[in-house]
C-alpha cells in the first residue's frame, strides 16, 4: 500500500528534522555557538518542524489510518492506540516550544535542552512503535477486501 510507503519515509523525514533541531540546541550548550546567534535559526527548524509534524498527523488521522483500519481490521485497535500517541507527542512538543518561545537565555537552556530530549524521546519512541506495526501490516497480511473473495 503507498500509504505505508510514503508513512516509512515521512517518519525518517521527521526523525532528521527532530534531531537536526536538538542538535542545534545542543550546539549552543556545548559552547559551540553563542545564544543570539543560533536562536533564529532554532525558531524557524522548530516552525518547519511543527508544521511537518501537523501535517503527518492530519495525514495519519484522516486518512492512512481509516483505510487501513478498513483494510486491516486485525489491526485496528493498535492503530488507534498510535493515533492516540500523537496527543502527548504534540504535548511534549508544546512544552519545548514553550521554553524557545522565551529564548535560549542562559537561565532557560538547561530546561530548553531538558524539554527537548522528552520530546524527542516521545516522537522517537511512537515513530519506532507505529513503524514496527506498519512492517507488521505490510508483511503479508491479507486484506480484508481481498480475503472474501
Amino acid at each position: 500500500m503507498d500509504d505505508l510507503e510514503f508513512l516509512a519515509d515521512d517518519h525518517t523525514l521527521l526523525s532528521s528534522q527532530v534531531i537536526h533541531v536538538l542538535a542545534l540546541v545542543r550546539a549552543i550548550d556545548a559552547g559551540r555557538f553563542g545564544l543570539a546567534g543560533l536562536n533564529a535559526e532554532i525558531v524557524r527548524q522548530t516552525e518547519i518542524l511543527s508544521s511537518q509534524l501537523s501535517e503527518h498527523f492530519a495525514f495519519e488521522e484522516v486518512t492512512a489510518f481509516p483505510r487501513l483500519e478498513e483494510k486491516y481490521p486485525k489491526f485496528e485497535s493498535r492503530l488507534r492506540a498510535m493515533l492516540a500517541q500523537h496527543a502527548g507527542v504534540l504535548d511534549a512538543f508544546e512544552a519545548f516550544r514553550s521554553v524557545l518561545d522565551v529564548g535560549p537565555t542562559a537561565a532557560n537552556l538547561t530546561q530548553l535542552l531538558e524539554r527537548g530530549k522528552i520530546f524527542e524521546s516521545a516522537f522517537e519512541d511512537h515513530a519506532t512503535q507505529e513503524t514496527q506495526l506498519l512492517r507488521e501490516i505490510s508483511a503479508g497480511e491479507i486484506p480484508k477486501s481481498e480475503s472474501a473473495q
